[in-house]
């Protein structure tokens, strides 16, 4: 029982922010530093913004509370979206507006985990999903499955899941296009996940923050659109990503009619309802999403395609989202990864630690090629090449 001065069990073994342990050598190096730890981009929105008196005094009640459930103008324009994009079989009754992503996965995991029971999480993974599990009471089940998958696509995915099931396995955990490996799964992947999961009755939280960051052609599939999953489904989509403001925290959270409605019980103990300014703010970015998405896509495969050709290692190439995620392993030749990981700070460029991402990553490191413009971009490069010369 935790009285003065003691705070609850579930916040000793909460993680807080992954860069927060390197914060201050990261602060000694000033403006030398080239950032590519998280995950972000130096593009100003490009779409219009509709900040100004007429937009004031058509949305007058912009400083009000809305809705729990959202603004109705923006929902609908969501629903043309993902009937349009992701293929899902929506209407208004089956969409949530939530502060980003984050909440909304926050929402999900309260909403259908109870303490003692397991989540399956694909790893490679976003670091606070771990926590947010750990919140609930509920344990994490580490399944390593994205890095397999660029050597062995065809593998047998639902023979593989079944390894790590556990009778208090209620739920899994899907991130496609994925945050840090930057893999995306195809149809018949996502098939073997939705039939592994209604095979087991698992809820699935699929989360699809990198909605329209594919790269080569590839198409971004929601696995709530194949046959008979949308209603097993929670999919979680923001507005931070190819939206480019993640400084709104605006996001929204997809299910069946049922589970919005129990989500929505949910929110309303966590936040309430999200910004009411915000909504309006993206109304018209949705509408006119085909006009400019296309452009801020080549951009940052142009970005990708700069980083790997200009990089003197081999990486994994993405095929999706900001990142670059791959082992330093060959690189430690008996030397300690932290010993490296503090060289890379020195030496003005700062990225992400793997372990932050799955125990079987604590030899990786992820670099974002989106936070930073070309310019100093080529500045990483140059030093990233010449920083792996020296270990070799």
């Amino acid at each position: 029982m935790p009285r003065f001065p003691q705070t609850a069990d579930r916040i000793q073994h909460l993680e807080g922010s992954v860069f927060e342990k390197f914060r201050e050598k990261m602060k000694a190096q000033g403006d030398k530093l080239v950032r590519l730890h998280i995950g972000d981009t130096y593009l100003q929105p490009v779409y219009s913004l509709p900040i100004n008196s007429s937009f004031m005094e058509q949305h007058r009640m912009f400083h009000r509370y809305c809705h729990t459930y959202g603004i109705d103008r923006i929902r609908k324009a969501l629903v043309t979206k993902l009937q349009e994009d992701n293929h899902l079989p929506v209407s208004v009754d089956n969409i949530l507006l939530t502060s980003g992503a984050t909440n909304a996965l926050s929402i999900a995991v309260h909403t259908l985990v109870n303490p003692g029971e397991d989540v399956l999480v694909l790893t490679p993974a976003w670091p606070f999903f771990f926590g947010m599990v750990n919140m609930a009471g509920a344990k994490v089940i580490e399944v390593p499955f994205y890095t397999r998958l660029f050597h062995n696509p065809d593998f047998s995915i639902s023979e593989y899941l079944a390894r790590y099931l556990t009778p208090q396995t209620v739920a899994i955990y899907v991130n496609t296009p994925n945050n840090p490996s930057g893999k995306v799964l195809d149809a018949q992947q996502l098939q073997q996940i939705g039939e592994f999961a209604r095979q087991h009755r698992l809820w699935i939280i699929s989360d699809e923050a990198y909605d329209g960051l594919t790269y080569d052609g590839r198409p971004h599939i929601s696995i709530g659109q194949l046959p008979g999953l949308f209603d097993q489904t929670l999919t979680v989509f923001t507005f931070s990503k190819i939206f480019m403001f993640a400084g709104l925290r605006l996001g929204y959270l997809v299910a069946s009619s049922e589970m919005i409605h129990a989500c929505n019980r949910t929110l309303v103990h966590q936040l309430y309802s999200p910004s009411t300014l915000a909504q309006y703010m993206m109304i018209d970015p949705i509408q006119t999403r085909h006009q400019w998405m296309p452009r801020v896509q080549r951009h940052y495969q142009e970005l990708r395609d700069r980083f790997i050709h200009g990089l003197e290692i081999s990486v994994p190439v993405p095929e999706g989202t900001y990142f670059i995620f791959f082992s330093l392993k060959p690189f430690l030749n008996g030397r300690d990864y932290w010993q490296l990981f503090h060289q890379l700070l020195e030496n003005g460029v700062s990225v992400a630690p793997g372990q932050d991402f799955g125990r079987d990553f604590q030899d990786y490191v992820r670099l974002c090629f989106t936070g930073e413009p070309p310019e100093r971009l080529q500045i990483a490069i140059d030093r990233l090449n010449r920083f792996f010369k020296t270990l070799c």
